[in-house]
C-alpha cells in the first residue's frame, strides 16, 4: 500500500494551503460566485512492480483518461477559507493497464484540490481523492485459469489518486494543466493474492468553465471557536481473509478510547489506545497450541497511537501511527491508519459533542491489513 507514503505528504500541503489567500486577480473579470468546470485529462505512465512476488511482467506503457466535474469553493463554509478555497470534484477514471493479463479498470472518486502557489497567472496545485474501482482482470481459480495474476485479487477495489501540476488560463473560459500523478488500485487485503496496481506518470488536460473562471474571492472575517478538548469512544469491525487465497474471512473487533484536541478550528490532534479482538489471531493460536483454552496466550491485542485529523466541514481525514503493546503471535511492532470520518451529529450543547462514522484502512507500512467500519461519539 504505497499510497500510505503518498498520503503522508498531505500534511505539509495542507499547512501550505492555509496560507494561500484564495484570490486570483484578473483585469477583465471578477466573480464572487462558485464556478463549475468540466475537465478531461490524458495520463501516460508505467506500473511499478514493487515486490518480486508479483508474477506478471510489467507492461512497458499504461495510459488513462480522466473526466471531471469541478466546483470552486467560495467561502460559504468556514473551512473553505481556512484551507485556501480549495476546489471540489467528482471524477471518472478509465485505466488501460498495458497488457491483456491486467486488462483495464474504471474508477469513480470524489476529490479535493488545493492551490499551493500562484506565479503570475499560473497556479501550482495538489489534488487528492479516493473512491471505488472495478478491474476487468483479477486473480481467479480454474476454470478461469488466471492464477498468475496475483497483483489484483478481486473485481471491486478501492482507488486512490494523487496529482500535482500547474494550471494556466487560456482565456476567460478555458484553462490548461499538466503535471504528474500516482494512483493505487487494490482491495485493501480483503482478498488475496493482492499486491495492488501502483502507477506513476505524467498527465495533461483542459478544463472548460461555462460561467467564466473564478478570479477573485472575497475573504470573510472568521468566527472564533473554542478549541476544545474531548474524549472520543469508537468501536469498529473489520473482516480479514486468511493467507490462503479464497480462504475464510475472520471478523476483527476494535474498541478505541482517545483524547482529541482541536487546533486552529481546522484539525484535531489525537492521542489514544485500542483494544483489538482478532478472530484470525484466535484461530492461529488454536492451531498452534491445539487447544481452545486461551488462558496462556490471549487473542487480545492492545495498542497506543497518535494522529492528526484534518477537518473539511463534516468530513475528516485522519492520519494515525501506532505501536502494539503486545504481540500474541509476533509480527510487526508498528501500524498505520488512514481514511475518512463523517461527523454527522454536531450539536451546539449537551453531553454528546459529536458523533461520527469512520472508514479506516489499517496497514503495516506497504502491507494492508484490513478496512475498519466504525461508529464513535465525543464527550
Amino acid at each position: 500500500m504505497k499510497n500510505l507514503l503518498f498520503l503522508l505528504l498531505l500534511t505539509p500541503c495542507l499547512v501550505f494551503a492555509q496560507t494561500y489567500s484564495g484570490q486570483i486577480e484578473h483585469k477583465n473579470h471578477t466573480s464572487t460566485k462558485g464556478g463549475g468546470a468540466l475537465g478531461m485529462s490524458y495520463m501516460a505512465g508505467t506500473i511499478l512492480v514493487h515486490t518480486p512476488k508479483i508474477y506478471i511482467d510489467r507492461p512497458a506503457y499504461s495510459s488513462g483518461l480522466e473526466f471531471s466535474y469541478k466546483k470552486q469553493t467560495t467561502g460559504k463554509k468556514e473551512w473553505h477559507q481556512r484551507y485556501g478555497f480549495p476546489e471540489l470534484g467528482l471524477n471518472v477514471f478509465l485505466s488501460m493497464n498495458g497488457s491483456t493479463q491486467l486488462g483495464h479498470a474504471v474508477g469513480f472518486y470524489p476529490s479535493i484540490q488545493f492551490r499551493l502557489l500562484k506565479v503570475q497567472k499560473a497556479i501550482w496545485y495538489w489534488k487528492i481523492g479516493g473512491g471505488i474501482a472495478w478491474a476487468s482482470k483479477h486473480w481467479q481459480r480454474t476454470p478461469f485459469v488466471d492464477s498468475l495474476n496475483n497483483i489484483i485479487g478481486s473485481a471491486v477495489n478501492n482507488f486512490t489518486m494523487f496529482q500535482t501540476g500547474v494550471r494556466y488560463p487560456i482565456n476567460k473560459y478555458w484553462t490548461a494543466q499538466a503535471g504528474i500523478h500516482f494512483y493505487h488500485l487494490s482491495n485493501a487485503a480483503a482478498r488475496s493474492p493482492n499486491y495492488g496496481i501502483n502507477t506513476v506518470g505524467i498527465n495533461a488536460g483542459i478544463n472548460y468553465h461555462p460561467n467564466g473562471i473564478v478570479t477573485h474571492i472575497e475573504k470573510q472575517k472568521l468566527k472564533h471557536h473554542r478549541n476544545s478538548l474531548n474524549l472520543c469512544v469508537l468501536n469498529s469491525i473489520a473482516f480479514a481473509e486468511d493467507k490462503t487465497p479464497d480462504g475464510p474471512m475472520y471478523p476483527v473487533y476494535t474498541g478505541s478510547l482517545a483524547i482529541h484536541k482541536m487546533i486552529r478550528n481546522k484539525s484535531r490532534i489525537i492521542l489514544g489506545a485500542d483494544a483489538i479482538y482478532n478472530w484470525r489471531t484466535r484461530a492461529t493460536i488454536h492451531n498452534a497450541f491445539q487447544t481452545k483454552d486461551l488462558y496462556l496466550v490471549s487473542p487480545w491485542q492492545f495498542t497506543a497511537y497518535a494522529g492528526h485529523e484534518f477537518l473539511f466541514g463534516r468530513m475528516g481525514v485522519p492520519l494515525i501511527a501506532g505501536a502494539y503493546l503486545n504481540r500474541p503471535v509476533g509480527g510487526e511492532k508498528m501500524y498505520q491508519k488512514l481514511g475518512l470520518m463523517y461527523h454527522f451529529y454536531h450539536p451546539h450543547g449537551g453531553t454528546f459533542k459529536d458523533a461520527q462514522l469512520s472508514l479506516m484502512l489499517k496497514t503495516h507500512l506497504i502491507q494492508a491489513q484490513y478496512v475498519e467500519l466504525g461508529f464513535g461519539f465525543y464527550l
